[in-house]
C-alpha cells in the first residue's frame, strides 16, 4: 500500500483542502492527520501532484502491514466500510428488480434509454466512493461484485434498446447521422464493424 505523509501550515487552508480532495480522488484515505493511505500503488501519482504544488514537506512511502502485530488503528479503519457497503446495497436495491423485466423483454426503447441513463449516473459515483480495496481484506459478503453484476448486465442489455430510441430521436431531427448512433457495452464501444442499419455488435 502507498502512504503519503505531509505537513501544511494552518494558514494555508486552501492548499490543505486542495491536497485532501486530490488525494481522495486518487483513492487515498486519512489514517491520521497529515497521513493518507491507499491500497494501490498510487504513490508516484501522488508525489507528482504534490511536487507540482511546490510542496516541500511531504514523503511518499510504500508499506506492508506485518501479520499478527497489534494495531491501535488498523489501515482498514481509514475507510468507512459500512458507508461504502450501504452505497452498494442501495444501488442493488434500486436496480436489481429491473433485471428480470429486461430478461423477460418487458422493457421498451424509451424506458430503456431513461433507465440506462439513470443507471450510469448512479454507477459513476462509485470511483469516488469505493477505493477498491483488495478482496482478501474485505468481508466475504462484500457487495461490490453483486452490484457490478447488476450494473454490467443491465447496461449491456439495455444498450441496443436505448440505441434504437436515440436513433429514432436523431432521425426526426437530422436523418443523415442517425445510422451512425452506436451504444457502448460496459467494457467498451459497440463493434464499429456492425451493420449501419442495425444495432452495433457488443464486444
Amino acid at each position: 500500500m502507498a502512504l503519503v505523509i505531509f505537513s501544511i501550515p494552518e494558514d494555508r487552508r486552501n492548499l490543505r483542502r486542495a491536497i485532501r480532495a486530490r488525494l481522495r480522488w486518487l483513492g487515498f484515505a486519512p489514517l491520521f492527520d497529515g497521513v493518507r493511505i491507499s491500497p494501490h500503488e498510487r504513490g508516484r501519482e501522488a508525489g507528482r501532484f504534490l511536487d507540482e504544488l511546490g510542496m516541500g514537506a511531504y514523503s511518499v512511502l510504500t508499506a506492508r502491514q506485518p501479520p499478527d502485530v497489534p494495531q491501535g488503528v488498523a489501515p482498514l479503519d481509514a475507510w468507512d466500510l459500512d458507508g461504502i457497503r450501504a452505497e452498494y446495497d442501495a444501488f442493488v436495491a434500486e436496480w436489481e428488480s429491473l433485471v428480470e423485466r429486461v430478461r423477460d423483454g418487458a422493457v421498451g426503447t424509451a424506458e430503456a434509454l431513461r433507465a440506462r441513463t439513470g443507471l450510469m449516473d448512479d454507477w459513476i459515483r462509485f470511483p469516488g466512493v469505493d477505493p477498491r480495496l483488495p478482496e482478501e481484506l474485505l468481508p466475504a459478503d462484500w457487495p461490490r461484485r453483486r452490484a457490478h453484476g447488476v450494473f454490467a448486465e443491465l447496461y449491456d442489455a439495455l444498450g441496443p434498446l436505448a440505441e434504437t430510441r436515440v436513433r429514432q430521436i436523431v432521425a426526426r431531427l437530422a436523418p443523415e447521422p442517425a445510422p451512425l448512433v452506436r451504444h457502448h457495452t460496459h467494457r467498451g464501444p459497440a463493434d464499429a464493424a456492425g451493420p449501419p442499419d442495425g444495432p452495433g455488435q457488443c464486444r
